[in-house]
């Protein structure tokens, strides 16, 4: 496989090769996914750097090297996943990089801060994107408008934690989020994690 710029390419084997090395359920390797191992890919909204898009992935994400067959075992076909494009990334810009490395570099073993599965291409704009957990509730805000009169102070409380835990996890690994809003905080599953880390 190869992503066609020497940068990415190289960060991904990184990722796996230190994953491989630690002998333990693999969490941070990132991998490149082609384009076409997405279906039913949907618009979701625009940022200030890109397009979002939710696709179902058919192989879904990496869990373990199977040292028998010398292949990736896998997890979670069909899974729902984001995909987050970002404008003019064809010619890989310094901030997709920055993007990529902080958004890996600030998950490390810790679920307070989106997962990040890989990077894909769109064959059509060649701008690369991450692969990256969906949040079905979107980010707390639009959560927070339909729910926030449901919720008991347990639930709050709980969601702040996550946050908060989200913080320290960037901050030990001596990065500062800098573009921290409630929009950049989603609501997945039971939890809430951090995205769009704006280092």
């Amino acid at each position: 496989w190869t992503s066609g710029n020497n940068d990415i390419d190289k960060f991904i084997q990184e990722t796996q090769l230190s994953e491989h090395a630690s002998n333990i359920r693999i969490r941070n390797a990132l991998e490149w996914v082609p384009y076409d191992r997405f279906y039913d890919i949907k618009y979701i909204a625009k940022g200030g750097f890109g397009k979002v898009y939710r696709a179902n992935w058919i192989d879904g994400y990496l869990v373990n090297w199977d040292d028998e067959n010398k292949n990736w075992m896998r997890y979670n076909q069909n899974m729902f996943v984001a995909l987050k494009s970002l404008d003019n990334s064809k010619n890989v810009t310094l901030e997709f990089m920055n993007e990529i490395i902080s958004h890996n570099i600030g998950r490390t073993d810790n679920d307070f801060i989106v997962r990040f599965y890989g990077i894909t291409q769109d064959p059509e704009t060649k701008n690369y994107i991450m692969v990256l957990d969906y949040a079905e509730d979107g980010s707390l805000r639009n959560y927070l408008d339909k729910e926030y009169n449901k919720l008991n102070w347990d639930k709050k409380i709980d969601y702040l934690r996550y946050i908060v835990d989200g913080l320290k996890c960037i901050h030990e690994k001596e990065l500062v989020h800098r573009d921290l809003h409630i929009g950049n905080i989603l609501k997945l599953k039971y939890k809430t994690v951090i995205t769009d880390m704006g280092l």
